[in-house]
């Protein structure tokens, strides 16, 4: 896929590179969308979102979002070339991409909103829990996407996360 695109892909292609036939594969992946799907959640990706919520015990709030928001850009970088790969078959239009994209974005957003709601609620006060977790992914996204033009500050990734995910708990302090 990374050589031909998700679309350039067919399940036949990945089945000889996998040593298998086709039917195999089909078996135990019914379309290219849930191979995609199963290699986010081999990596740990889609388990990561759902258990990124770092302990609060008496730590400032503030420091437990900044915690939060760094595990899931570092998670990022774990699985940096499928998303590199995911993201240029999105702008070439692919359906497949797009749909695992979307999958992933809500599960961002849905896991963000969950933290906020029973963590810290006072994050929602105002917009409410949905539109604070829309503005911590995009601010995730944004800063992934920094790293992927190579315009982020810091020459390690991890220091400029971090750095990032400090910046946006700052910002949000006083709701804390």
């Amino acid at each position: 896929m990374s050589q031909r695109g998700v679309d350039g892909t067919s399940m036949r292609d990945l089945a000889s590179a996998a040593g298998l036939n086709v039917a195999s594969l089909y078996h135990y992946f019914p379309s290219k969308r849930e191979l995609l799907v199963a290699v986010l959640d081999e990596r740990g990706f889609i388990a990561d979102l759902a258990a990124n919520r770092p302990a609060t015990l008496s730590r400032d709030s503030a420091d437990v979002l900044a915690d939060l928001l760094d595990d899931i850009l570092r998670s990022m970088l774990e699985v940096e070339d499928f998303i590199r790969l995911m993201l240029g078959e999105v702008m070439r239009g692919d359906e497949t991409a797009h749909e695992v994209g979307v999958e992933l974005f809500e599960a961002t957003e849905e896991s963000l909103e969950r933290w906020i709601t029973e963590t810290e609620p006072r994050l929602g006060d105002g917009p409410g829990p949905a539109a604070t977790a829309r503005l911590l992914r995009a601010m995730i996204v944004g800063v992934f996407f920094e790293y992927v033009a190579g315009v982020l500050d810091e020459d390690d990734p991890a220091t400029a996360f971090r750095q990032r995910a400090e910046e946006a708990a700052a910002v949000l302090r006083a709701r804390l």
